[in-house]
């Protein structure tokens, strides 16, 4: 596994799972079913296919939080605000993007879990490649005199990369022009962060 830095707050890491693991976790998502996914808003969950178009399977799966968690440990950082990490989210998102699917500019949201736990940081696993587009581009879209105010990054998938970023960052699912994209997604737990919601 090689790390390769794009921003303090952006980074993959390389052979992170191997093809066969990302072959199993396709079809474990396509056995569980994939459904139309929603936008998470401050009014609550809605289906919003101007900003996302893509779908999405759940699962809850401690045992597999656990075993990701032992491997991954090591690239994520070790505190955030002075609130260590505890371990990965337990509820697995599974997300199919066929060609013309994309999730527009978004933030990602802190997850909240009954221990305390807070998520601070986004971990996605790239589970196939070979797709035209579909890159994860990080910007803030701000502009000045028509220039951007932060150089925009483009993260192609590649089979068993993981993508690590704090939920801080504007982002997006650049749209899948050819082909079809597979993500697994999860976040990373901090202890004892203050509840900010």
């Amino acid at each position: 596994m090689t790390v390769h830095r794009y921003d303090p707050d952006i980074w993959v890491v390389t052979d992170a799972l191997t093809h066969a693991e990302c072959t199993e976790f396709i079809g474990h998502g396509e056995a569980t079913g994939f459904e139309a996914a929603t936008v998470a808003l401050r009014s609550g969950e809605q289906m919003r296919t101007d900003l996302r178009n893509n779908d999405r399977a759940t699962v809850d799966d401690d045992a597999l939080a656990t075993e990701l968690w032992q491997r991954m440990k090591p690239f994520a950082p070790v505190e955030i605000d002075g609130f260590p990490a505890t371990r990965l989210n337990p509820r697995f998102r599974f997300y199919r993007y066929e060609s013309g699917q994309q999730f527009k500019r978004h933030l990602d949201g802190r997850v909240y879990l009954p221990t305390g736990e807070v998520s601070r940081v986004t971990l996605l696993f790239y589970l196939n490649g070979g797709c035209a587009g579909g890159e994860t581009v990080f910007g803030d879209w701000g502009f000045s005199r028509g220039k951007s105010l932060r150089p925009e990054i483009r993260i192609t998938p590649a089979v068993g990369s993981a993508l690590f970023f704090t939920h801080e960052l504007w982002h997006e699912g650049a749209p899948v022009t050819a082909g079809r994209k597979y993500v697994l997604r999860t976040d990373v737990m901090y202890a004892g962060a203050p509840d900010t919601r």
